[in-house]
């Protein structure tokens, strides 16, 4: 079985949240229907969640993944999976319960992005456990069906978390990282608002490059060094600095 492309986008438009960084993801209107267009046009082989190299995900529930990406998903005919951070459906900028329905009928997979969007890692089981339980409890009572997808937020995550993951009743769980692939975690490329179609392609078909796995690597070592806070301190630095990380 060929290994498929968990791809993930959070804002598709021309701004972002709230949060620092958050317009490096912002990916480009124009940008996200070639991506789409290519991702429909090149469908090939069988892998875990249907036919096509690439499963398309969003995190954060933002309100243009309604009102943006699912008209261009729609006009392609590809369907996609939308982590929603439960407190916030509804709120300003994000979807509301009955836009979030609407895309469950039109055959889009609804999950889970927790209740707080703070790093796991450094949570308690107790507060994990709201995290897990309590954001799909929310979720499967506002939708009227279960919940089996998690993903988790911000890119922190050991066997503690995916241990609770299970526990509370997911069946799989994305990640943000591509070195955790198997049966229960299914690592994504996070899609950047610079990337020309040539990279998306690229990658696509071939995976990060040797430097994007290095700088990628740097990362995932910073994290585990600095730790949950240290990390935050760290990388909010840099953004205030303008320099991508």
């Amino acid at each position: 079985m060929k290994t498929q492309r968990i791809l993930t986008y959070h804002s598709i438009s021309a701004s972002a949240n709230h949060e620092l960084g958050a317009e490096l993801y912002a990916a480009p209107v124009e940008r996200f229907r070639e991506q789409m267009e290519y991702v429909v046009n090149h469908q090939t082989g069988t892998v875990p969640f249907g036919d096509s190299p690439c499963l398309i995900t969003f995190d954060d529930g933002l309100i243009d993944n309604y009102t943006t990406a699912y008209p261009i998903l729609k006009e392609f005919g590809l369907s996609a999976y939308f982590f929603v951070i439960a407190p916030l459906v509804g709120t300003m900028g994000y979807m509301d319960w009955f836009k979030i329905r609407l895309l469950k009928e039109a055959g889009m997979k609804i999950g889970s992005h927790g209740m707080t969007h703070r790093i796991l890692t450094g949570l308690s089981d107790k507060e994990l456990d709201v995290e897990f339980k309590e954001s799909k409890k929310m979720i499967e009572e506002n939708l009227g069906a279960k919940i089996d997808y998690l993903s988790i937020p911000r890119g922190f995550s050991n066997q503690r978390i995916i241990t609770k993951a299970k526990e509370a009743g997911y069946s799989a769980v994305f990640t943000s990282s591509l070195f955790s692939y198997n049966d229960f975690e299914f690592g994504r490329i996070a899609v950047k608002a610079n990337w020309n179609l040539d990279k998306f392609i690229s990658i696509v078909n071939n995976g990060y490059s040797l430097s994007d796995r290095t700088r990628i690597l740097v990362k995932k070592t910073a994290k585990t060094i600095l730790g949950p806070e240290g990390y935050d301190r760290f990388r909010t630095g840099l953004l205030k600095r303008n320099i991508s990380y």
